[in-house]
């Protein structure tokens, strides 16, 4: 179990953080003639930096710093390579990857209040219906066909994984990126996918990715620390026959 941390102030500097450096690469502020994106490749692994420095341990900082090119492969593929979305000028940002980063160790962050683990079965389950319903309700609504897909994909992720509940966290971080960023116009999804399905933008099912990708990195993570485990365990070896 993860213990029990009060919030640091990367935390609560999340939501006005995100608001500014999305503003910075808005499509308004370029016309006004200022490219904000070039401060947003400085300031943003910065602001990821000092949230890596609040990890609690070495796992949790080996999987934001696994997130960071993980997340960037993935980008190039479904940005650039399928065209899921396309960011501003048809390229993935640098401080985007960064940004996958930020979201993750902010999702663990709420992960470490007090009560959480205790309650977990009631925040997974109403989570999951809220959860649920939205992804339905935009189908029936606006003809979501998208999320539909990427709902499905979610809830078969979440519980292909044991530690769920940070999973119903992760979303809510998510979806404020996703409504931010494409209301600025610093990206913007495909209005049809693959070219037979339809969807919003953003599509409230793009929290299906992020699942995923934490997925990756938690496999990543594991044979990354069975790897050390074995050098450390050659290296008493070693030192043992000498």
């Amino acid at each position: 179990m993860i213990e029990t941390k009060p919030f640091h102030w990367s935390f609560y500097a999340f939501v006005p953080v995100t608001l500014v450096m999305l503003f910075l690469d808005s499509k308004w502020l370029l016309a006004q003639g200022l490219n904000g994106q070039m401060l947003d490749n400085i300031l943003v692994p910065l602001y990821c930096y000092a949230m890596y420095r609040t990890m609690p341990d070495e796992r949790l900082k080996k999987i934001m710093l696994l997130t960071i090119p993980v997340s960037a492969i993935g980008e190039v593929f479904l940005s650039m390579g399928i065209e899921l979305y396309t960011y501003k000028f048809g390229t993935v940002p640098i401080y985007v990857p960064f940004g996958h980063a930020i979201v993750i160790g902010s999702g663990f962050q709420l992960l470490w209040r007090a009560g959480v683990h205790d309650h977990a079965s009631v925040i997974i389950r109403r989570f999951l219906i809220f959860y649920a319903a939205l992804f339905l309700g935009v189908f029936w609504v606006f003809g979501d066909s998208f999320t539909v897909l990427l709902g499905l994909l979610f809830f078969l992720g979440v519980f292909a994984m044991k530690q769920r509940v940070i999973y119903m966290f992760m979303p809510i971080f998510v979806l404020f990126v996703e409504f931010v960023g494409t209301a600025f116009g610093c990206w913007s999804w495909s209005p049809k996918p693959f070219d037979f399905m339809s969807t919003t933008n953003p599509p409230m099912g793009s929290v299906m990715f992020y699942v995923y990708l934490d997925m990756i990195v938690m496999m990543l993570g594991s044979l990354w620390v069975a790897r050390r485990m074995r050098i450390n365990e050659n290296a008493y070896v070693l030192e043992a026959k000498k």
